[in-house]
């Protein structure tokens, strides 16, 4: 579906839920079961879980040294994430028109597989795992630090909006509000860090277990892209399909195709063979005229007289030998070239998106074999668990640099604040308390101003 069906479908949604949530208050149902409204999503909250979280702070030494590093992390990643912004935005405000209206828009800010084009809507399944897994952690150990400084945890709770979108944890706010400035700021700085110890926990599961047992299928040229209407399409030739033999030439990797295929002619009837889905084929095809073929789809190719009688297959691009190999290195080792290797492999979705590459999921998984003991696992469950495990690690790195951004009402925010109100102690010893919650307030304003911006700016520049 396109995504104006996909948004049609989910208003759909949307309002049946409205719907059903409005006959429920209606009945009394929600107040029986203690939930309540919070916006447009409800809130139910429970006593339960809070005595699982107090066993888990009874060591708390242990968690006080946790916190404090939390501290020190969350500073230095808001540090550069900040730095990463501003640097984003500048290097758009310097893109040409055409590359601004190649951007995403604010559609890719909403976790919404089907409405978010890097998530496409059979993603849902692994969206609502990794977001689940995020929520929790980070909110329990939200508590755990509570507790950890003997201030009350209130309740636990979830959020609806259809599904569970979040988790939280309700601290008292007048103690958290009256302790210490070094028990707050551990308190916010638990969640982010919790979510990246899942980050490290996944990618040593993804790299390390999984993805260590993974080889490249076959040697040959694996397609990227295949023309519509072309003697490509014709003979069943799609993304992720390797092409092992053309015009009896076997091939080894993406540049001994060019280098076969530039020997062609218009017209020629040439052998390839390829494998698809794991089964190889061959076939004859009769190629085209490249000349006539380029000036036909002249936003894809640049055309030139030398091609007049050349012959034309339509696929329009192969990955080539080394860049096949260096996605399966980033995906065994994402530290490979650090840090451009890790960019990479968080970017993987973004690649779908503007290169139509993804190398963990259908068709271009199956360009790989799985050796060793996990060989023995059926392909799909394998590549399903796989998925599950980076999602998992894609989500938790979210909402784990988005919540130390400083600005209201994320971790980070709150940290910020705390870290400008200890500056000020120390530099104005007997400040009054109103004057300090003055400044401590317009500095906390005017930064977390400059950070939406940041944020908005890249999504937005397109329409300017």
């Amino acid at each position: 579906m396109t995504i104006t069906e996909n948004i049609l479908v989910f208003i759909s949604i949307i309002l049946l839920y409205a719907g059903i949530v409005f006959v429920l208050h209606k009945r009394g149902f929600l107040k029986k079961h203690n939930i309540s409204f919070y916006g447009p999503a409800l809130m139910w909250r429970t006593q339960k879980g809070i005595q699982f979280l107090k066993n888990r702070a009874k060591r708390q030494r242990f968690w006080k040294i946790y916190g404090n590093i939390s501290i020190v992390f969350c500073f230095v990643t808001m540090v550069l994430m900040t730095a990463l912004m501003v640097m984003t935005t500048w290097l758009v405000f310097g893109f040409t028109a055409e590359q601004r209206n190649a951007l995403p828009g604010p559609e890719v800010a909403l976790v919404l597989p089907g409405i978010n084009p890097i998530l496409p809507l059979e993603f849902l399944g692994y969206v609502l795992l990794g977001l689940i897994v995020a929520i929790i952690v980070h909110e329990f150990s939200h508590g755990i630090l509570t507790l950890v400084d003997k201030l009350k945890v209130k309740s636990l709770g979830v959020l609806y909006l259809i599904v569970p979108i979040g988790a939280f944890c309700e601290p008292d706010d007048e103690e958290v509000k009256k302790t210490s400035i070094l028990s707050r700021m551990r308190i916010y700085a638990a969640g982010p860090a919790a979510n990246f110890v899942v980050v490290l926990i996944c990618i040593l599961l993804f790299s390390g277990v999984c993805m260590s047992a993974v080889q490249p299928r076959d040697e040959g040229g694996i397609v990227f892209t295949v023309d519509a209407n072309s003697p490509a399409a014709q003979i069943g030739l799609q993304p992720g399909v390797i092409i092992t033999s053309l015009n009896d030439t076997i091939l080894q990797n993406g540049t001994e195709y060019f280098i076969a295929w530039n020997t062609t002619q218009a017209n020629q009837t040439v052998n390839i063979t390829y494998v698809k889905n794991g089964e190889e084929h061959s076939t004859k095809v009769v190629l085209g005229d490249k000349y006539i073929e380029y000036a036909a789809r002249p936003t894809v190719y640049v055309n030139n007289e030398s091609y007049k009688g050349k012959g034309y297959l339509g696929v329009q691009s192969l990955l080539r030998d080394s860049v096949f190999k260096e996605y399966l290195t980033i995906l065994k080792n994402p530290f490979y070239n650090f840090p451009q290797g890790l960019l990479t492999f968080y970017s993987l979705p973004l690649l779908g998106y503007f290169a139509g590459y993804n190398p963990i999921v259908s068709p271009f998984a199956e360009s790989y074999q799985i050796t060793g003991p996990l060989g023995v696992l059926p392909v799909p469950l394998f590549w399903v668990f796989v998925n599950a495990i980076y999602w998992v690690f894609w989500l938790n790195l979210a909402v784990a640099l988005f919540n130390v951004l400083p600005m209201i009402p994320l971790d980070g925010g709150f940290l910020f604040n705390d870290g400008v109100r200890a500056i000020i102690l120390r530099l104005k010893k007997g400040i009054k308390e109103e004057t300090k919650e003055k400044i401590v307030k317009n500095v906390s304003l005017a930064i977390s101003l400059l950070i939406l911006g940041l944020i908005l700016i890249p999504f937005f520049i397109k329409y300017i």
